[in-house]
C-alpha cells in the first residue's frame, strides 16, 4: 500500500483539555506542555503541565490545568507573579495550602457532578481526597472545624472566583465540561481491553445536583438535615424566607441547605473581626462624628476625606485576634463611625465582610 503523501492541516485536540486550555487563556495564562515538569508555574502567566507521556494514566489535561487555576484563586494575584505559586515543595510547610486548592477543587467540581472526575492527580488523589467529607470547606471539628486554615483559604478562594476576571471562564468551563460528561458512555463492554482492564475514569461522572430554590448555589448533602432556617444567609422579608446571596427569590419553609451554607448561631464579632481586618481598606469618617473629636490619634486626614488609621490590613481601633483563641475587640466602640454601625451582625454588609476573609462562602 502506498503511504500518504498528504500533509495533516488540522490537529486533533480533546475537547475537554479545549475547553479548559481556553479558560485559562481567558483568565489571563498560557499553556505549555513540557517534559520536565509534572505541573508548575514560572509566575509568569505560563502554566506548565507535563506531556502525556510524564503524567499517570488517570490523569488529563483538563484536570491538570483546573488544579493550576484553583491555585491561582488560593494564592491571588500576588501568588501568580512567583515561581511555582510560591510554594515549597520540598516539605509540609506548605501542606495547608496545598489542601486549600483541594478543597476549593472539590467544591467547583462538585458544583457539576465531576467532583470525582476531576479528583487531584498523585498521592493526594488516595490519602486527602476521601477524606474530605460532604462539605469540603469544612474540616472536622478537632482539627479546626469551618476555621481549619486550609478550609478558610478555600473559601476566600471562592469568592475570587466569583469576580469578573473569573466567574464567566470558570463557569462556562465546568458546564462545557458537565455536558461532555453528559453524552460520554460511563462504561461499554470496550473499555477493559481497551484499557488493559482499568475501568474507565469516565465513570466517575456524576449528573450534575440539583439548584436549590433560590437558584444561587447546588443542593447540599447533609446528613444533619440543616436547612435554609438555620443558616447565616436566610432572612424574613413581609413574613417570607428569603436568602441574602439572592433576595428577591421567596423561599419555601423547610427548604434545604445548599452548598453556602452557614450556621446562624455561630455568627459572632467577637471570633470574626473581618468588617474591622482586611475585608475592607479603608473606613470613612464624617468631620462630625464623635470619635473625630474623642479619638483623634485614630483619625486620618487626605485631602478633604477623613479615614480611621489602619495597622496593616486591620483598623488600628481593633485590638485581639493575635492568636485563635484570643477575641477581637473594638477600642473604640461606643463611639465607632456610622459606617461602622452598619455592620451590624448578620447584616448583608456583614456577611459581605465575613466572605472577603474567607469566614463564609
Amino acid at each position: 500500500m502506498n503511504a500518504f503523501l498528504r500533509q495533516p492541516q488540522h490537529r486533533y485536540q480533546d475537547p475537554l483539555a479545549r475547553v479548559w486550555i481556553t479558560c485559562a487563556e481567558s483568565v489571563g495564562f498560557r499553556i505549555e506542555r513540557s517534559p520536565d515538569v509534572y505541573a508548575s508555574t514560572d509566575g509568569q502567566g505560563t502554566l506548565l503541565i507535563g506531556t502525556d507521556d510524564t503524567l499517570d494514566p488517570d490523569d488529563s489535561l483538563a484536570q491538570m490545568i483546573f488544579h493550576e487555576l484553583c491555585h491561582a484563586l488560593v494564592e491571588g494575584e500576588e501568588g501568580e507573579r512567583l515561581l511555582d505559586w510560591g510554594l515549597d515543595n520540598t516539605g509540609n510547610r506548605h501542606l495547608w495550602r496545598e489542601q486549600a486548592c483541594l478543597r476549593l477543587q472539590a467544591y467547583l467540581a462538585g458544583s457539576v457532578g465531576l467532583r470525582d472526575f476531576f479528583a487531584p492527580t498523585t498521592d493526594f488523589r488516595v490519602k486527602f481526597w476521601p477524606t474530605l467529607g460532604a462539605n469540603p470547606m469544612e474540616a472536622a471539628e478537632d482539627k479546626g472545624g469551618r476555621r481549619e486554615p486550609s478550609c478558610v483559604a478555600a473559601r476566600l478562594a471562592a469568592w475570587r472566583a466569583t469576580q469578573p476576571r473569573w466567574a464567566p471562564p470558570l463557569r462556562t468551563a465546568l458546564e462545557a465540561s458537565a455536558a461532555i460528561a453528559a453524552v460520554v458512555p460511563r462504561s461499554t463492554a470496550s473499555d477493559a481491553p481497551l484499557s488493559g482492564g482499568t475501568p474507565s475514569l469516565w465513570a466517575e461522572t456524576a449528573a450534575p445536583p440539583a439548584l436549590h430554590p433560590a437558584g444561587h448555589a447546588t443542593v447540599a448533602t447533609d446528613p444533619l438535615g440543616r436547612g435554609c432556617a438555620d443558616c447565616a444567609w436566610s432572612f424574613l422579608e413581609r413574613k417570607s424566607q428569603r436568602c441574602r446571596h439572592a433576595p428577591k427569590v421567596r423561599i419555601a419553609l423547610g427548604a434545604p441547605a445548599c452548598t453556602r451554607w452557614e450556621p446562624a448561631a455561630e455568627l459572632d464579632c467577637q471570633t470574626c473581626g473581618a468588617c474591622c481586618r482586611e475585608a475592607y481598606q479603608a473606613v470613612e469618617v464624617s468631620p462630625r462624628e464623635a470619635v473625630v473629636r474623642r479619638h483623634p490619634e485614630l483619625v486620618l486626614i487626605q485631602e478633604t476625606r477623613l479615614k480611621l488609621r489602619r495597622n496593616g490590613e486591620r483598623c488600628a481601633a481593633l485590638g485581639g485576634g493575635q492568636t485563635p483563641c484570643e477575641p477581637y475587640a473594638c477600642g473604640i466602640y461606643e463611639n465607632r463611625p456610622r459606617t461602622c454601625r452598619e455592620f451590624t451582625r448578620g447584616s448583608a454588609n456583614c456577611l459581605d465582610a465575613r466572605r472577603r476573609v474567607g469566614l463564609s462562602l
